[in-house]
């Protein structure tokens, strides 16, 4: 597989987990950010690419994270990640995981110190290590 089909499967994969620890339809997301639902099935399937900056603003708005997430999983800005980065890969993971229910709704601005408490807790829960 070539590096930009890679690139948007895993985009798209990424924006499906989204979309469904969110717990909507594609037709939902689509009307929401006014795309037609079959394009965004499509790069969801990783059949196209997402090339409009503002339907990643949108997306980055509905989803409540970082545009530049969106950015960096759709291959279009490479960077080295600084801590607070990290951390809120981290902190969107466990806000997805269907698996980890409890605790996850959070909402407003929280510091990189309570991020790094919920990302501790979330560890010690589940026996999983996501930050070094």
């Amino acid at each position: 597989m070539k590096n930009k089909e890679k690139r948007m499967k895993e985009f798209g994969e990424f924006l499906a987990k989204l979309r469904k620890a969110k717990n909507v339809s594609v037709r939902d997301v689509a009307k929401e950010i006014q795309l037609s639902d079959p394009y965004l099935y499509q790069v969801e399937s990783g059949k196209k690419a997402l090339t409009d900056p503002e339907s990643f603003n949108k997306l980055a708005k509905y989803f409540e994270i970082d545009v530049k997430e969106l950015l960096e999983k759709a291959g279009y800005i490479i960077g080295e990640e600084d801590e607070e980065q990290k951390v809120d890969k981290v902190l969107q993971h466990i806000k997805t995981d269907p698996e980890f229910k409890y605790g996850t709704r959070l909402s407003g601005k929280l510091d990189l110190n309570t991020k790094k408490f919920i990302i501790e807790m979330y560890e010690k829960a589940t026996g999983k290590k996501l930050l070094e």
